[in-house]
C-alpha cells in the first residue's frame, strides 16, 4: 500500500516538476500576477490624475495668455493717435482674436491634449475660432495692419491639405537652418480679402537647384472670384509666365504666416491630421448664451470646456467677448506611455519575486519531504537495528530465567547490559544527529590536538586491531590543531578509524598521516563501489550490504563525521586507492 502511494506521489511530483504541487504553484503565480496588475493599474490611475491637473493648468495658462495679449493690444490702440491703425473700426480685434486662438491651438496641442478656442462677441455670436489660418501684415496710407484669413473661407479641403503638406515639410528636420518652402500671399484688389497664395521652394546651394530642376512656384492658388486687377502691379511685372501671380502683389504683404493647429510639438502633418479629426474642437455653436466655467467628461478620453470673459475696454461691467477653450485629453494614454519602463521593471521585479518565492516554497516543501522520508527511514532503520539487540536480550533473559547457574547468570547479565549499552549508543547518535539537523548544536571552541586524539583512539581499538592482526602506522610531520569540542571530534575521527578497522582485511594495514592542514587515514580493505562512493556520507545509506561481510552499521557513522567536520569548517573526502580506501580530513 505504501509503495503504491509513493509511486503516485512520485508521479504527481514529476508531472508538476517539483514538491510544491500544481494548485499551490498556480495560486502563487496568479497571486503575483494579480498584485502586479492591480499595482500597475493603481500607478496608472494616480499618474493620469496628475496628467489631468497638468491639462487644466495648461488651459488656465492659455486663457491668461490670450487675455494678456488682447489687453496689451487694446491698451496700445487706446493710446495710439490713430484708432484705425489696424483697420477700420474694431476689425483689428477680430483679426487678432483669430490669430490668438489659432496660435494657442497650434502651440499647445500635443499627442495627449489637443486644444482649440473660440471667441463670442457681447451678443453671444461666434466671432473667431481656432482654424487653419493665414495671416499677413498689410500696409496702407494709415499704417500697418495684421489681417487674418480663415483658409476654409477661400480654399477647398484638398487645397488646404496641399498647403498643409508644404507647411508640414517646414517642420521636418533638414540640414539647413531655414525653412524648405516660402509661403507668400496677396490680397484682393478690392477690400482685404485673400487674393492669392504662392509656395516656392527655397534653395540654399547650387546642388539643390540642379537636383530640383524647377525653380518656379511649387504650388499656387488664386481667388478667381476677385482676380487681381491692380494696374500698378501689372506695370511692375509686365510678363506673367504661366499666368503666375505677380511678384509685386506677393511682395506687398509682409510676414505671411500659415497656422495649422496641431502641427507644432514635433508632430508635423500627423499632428494636424489628428487635430482635424476631432470634431469636438471645431464644431462650435454659432451662439453661446450659457457660459460653462468648467465642464469635463470622464472616461479614457476626456472632453473639457471652460469659458472666461474678456474685458478689452475700461468698463469692467460689460465684457467685450467671451473666450471658450475646449480640450480633448488622453490622460490614460499618456500615463500608459510614460509608465512603460515602470511596467517593464515592475514585471521583471514581479517575475523575480515570484521566482524567488516559488523557489523558497519549493525548497521548503522539498526539505519537508526529505525530512519526512528521512523520518520514515529513521523509523525503519531503528526498528530494524533494534531487532537484533532486543532478540539477544530476550534470549539471554529467558536463559537467565531457566538457568540458575551463577557463572552463566553473570555471563547472561553481561550480555544483556552490553546490548542495552549498544542500544543506548544508537539512541545518543540519533539525538545528536537531530540536534545537528535542527541547528540547535553550537560548536564549542577549545584547542584539540589531532595527534593526541588519534593516539587515544588507537588504544580504544587495540582489541579489534589485534584480532585482525592489522598493522597500524601513524606519522606526524606537524600536528593538526583544531579549535572545537573534543568529544564530538573524537566521535568523528573514531567513526573513521572504526570503518578503517571494520572494513580492513585480515593482516591488513592502516596508515595515518597527520600534517598541518590535513589528516589522511588509509586502509587495505575492500574498495567502495563507484555507484556507492558519492553517497557514503548520506544518512542511513549503507551501500553494498556484502561489504565487510555483514550488515553491522546503521549508516550514520560517515554522515555524523561529515556533519561534525562541516560544523568546524572542515572537509571530508573519501576515495578508493589501489589497495583499499583513503579518507582525508582537511581544513
Amino acid at each position: 500500500m505504501r509503495v503504491e502511494k509513493d509511486k503516485k506521489a512520485d508521479k504527481k511530483r514529476s508531472a508538476f516538476r517539483g514538491y510544491t504541487g500544481g494548485k499551490l504553484r498556480a495560486f502563487l503565480i496568479l497571486a503575483f500576477a494579480a498584485v502586479y496588475v492591480l499595482s500597475m493599474l493603481l500607478a496608472t490611475w494616480v499618474d493620469q490624475l496628475g496628467r489631468q491637473k497638468d491639462y487644466w493648468g495648461k488651459i488656465v495658462k492659455i486663457e491668461q495668455g490670450i487675455w494678456d495679449n488682447m489687453r496689451y493690444k487694446a491698451q496700445a490702440e487706446r493710446i495710439s493717435a490713430d484708432d484705425t491703425a489696424e483697420g477700420a473700426g474694431d476689425d483689428w480685434q477680430i483679426h487678432k482674436l483669430y490669430e490668438e486662438v489659432t496660435v494657442a491651438a497650434l502651440v499647445n496641442s500635443t499627442e495627449y491634449q489637443r486644444i482649440s478656442a473660440a471667441v463670442y462677441d457681447a451678443d453671444g455670436n461666434l466671432a473667431a475660432k481656432s482654424t487653419n489660418l493665414l495671416t499677413a501684415e498689410v500696409e496702407d496710407e494709415t499704417g500697418t495692419a495684421t489681417v487674418s484669413w480663415p483658409l476654409s473661407d477661400y480654399l477647398s479641403d484638398e487645397e488646404i491639405e496641399t498647403l498643409a503638406g508644404y507647411e508640414g515639410e517646414n517642420y521636418e528636420p533638414h540640414e539647413y537652418a531655414g525653412v524648405t518652402y516660402e509661403i507668400k500671399a496677396a490680397k484682393t484688389a478690392v477690400g482685404n480679402g485673400l487674393g492669392a497664395i504662392s509656395v516656392r521652394r527655397l534653395f540654399y546651394s547650387t546642388e539643390d537647384v540642379k537636383e530640383a530642376g524647377n525653380i518656379g512656384p511649387a504650388w499656387q492658388w488664386e481667388n478667381m472670384d476677385q482676380k487681381e486687377t491692380d494696374p500698378a502691379d501689372r506695370a511692375q511685372d509686365s510678363v506673367r509666365e504661366n499666368d503666375s501671380i505677380s511678384d509685386a502683389a506677393l511682395n506687398r504683404l509682409q510676414n505671411v504666416a500659415c497656422y495649422f493647429p496641431g502641427m507644432e510639438q514635433n508632430r508635423g502633418i500627423d499632428g494636424w491630421h489628428e487635430w482635424m479629426a476631432e470634431e469636438y474642437l471645431q464644431n462650435y455653436p454659432e451662439t453661446y448664451s450659457e457660459p460653462r466655467f468648467l465642464y469635463s467628461s470622464g472616461g479614457l478620453v476626456r472632453q473639457t470646456e471652460t469659458s472666461a470673459q474678456l474685458f478689452l475696454g475700461e468698463d469692467y461691467n460689460v465684457p467685450d467677448y467671451t473666450l471658450v477653450i475646449r480640450s480633448v485629453e488622453y490622460p490614460w494614454k499618456e500615463a500608459f506611455d510614460s509608465l512603460k519602463n515602470i511596467y517593464l521593471w515592475g514585471g521583471a521585479l514581479t517575475l523575480l519575486s515570484a521566482g524567488l518565492v516559488l523557489w523558497i516554497v519549493e525548497k521548503t516543501f522539498r526539505r519537508r519531504a526529505i525530512l519526512e522520508e528521512r523520518q520514515r527511514d529513521f523509523t525503519n532503520a531503528i526498528a530494524h537495528e533494534m531487532k537484533t539487540p532486543l532478540a539477544v536480550i530476550r534470549g539471554f533473559a529467558e536463559n537467565l530465567e531457566e538457568n540458575t547457574n551463577e557463572e552463566k547468570r553473570k555471563y547472561y547479565l553481561e550480555q544483556i547490559i552490553g546490548q542495552t549499552e549498544q542500544m543506548d549508543d544508537m539512541v545518543k547518535e540519533m539525538v545528536f544527529i537531530s540536534r545537528l539537523d535542527s541547528g540547535e548544536y553550537r560548536p564549542v571552541k577549545e584547542p584539540v590536538s589531532v595527534r593526541e586524539l588519534i593516539g587515544e583512539l588507537h588504544s580504544t581499538y587495540d582489541t579489534q586491531i589485534e584480532e585482525k592482526q592489522i598493522e597500524v602506522r601513524i606519522s606526524c610531520g606537524e600536528d593538526l590543531g583544531i579549535s572545537g569540542d573534543k568529544r564530538f571530534l573524537k566521535k568523528a575521527f573514531g567513526n573513521l578509524i572504526a570503518n578503517a578497522v571494520d572494513h580492513n582485511r585480515y593482516e591488513g594495514k592502516i596508515n595515518i598521516d597527520i600534517e598541518k592542514d590535513r589528516c589522511v587515514i588509509e586502509n587495505t580493505g575492500e574498495k567502495i563501489s563507484p555507484e556507492d562512493l558519492p553517497r557514503v556520507c548520506e544518512l542511513f545509506y549503507t551501500g553494498d550490504k556484502s561489504r565487510g561481510g555483514q550488515e553491522k552499521h546503521l549508516g550514520v557513522g560517515l554522515y555524523l563525521a561529515d556533519r561534525i567536520f562541516r560544523a568546524y569548517r572542515m572537509k571530508l573526502k573519501i576515495a578508493n586507492t589501489e589497495d583499499g580506501v583513503q579518507v582525508t580530513v582537511e581544513i
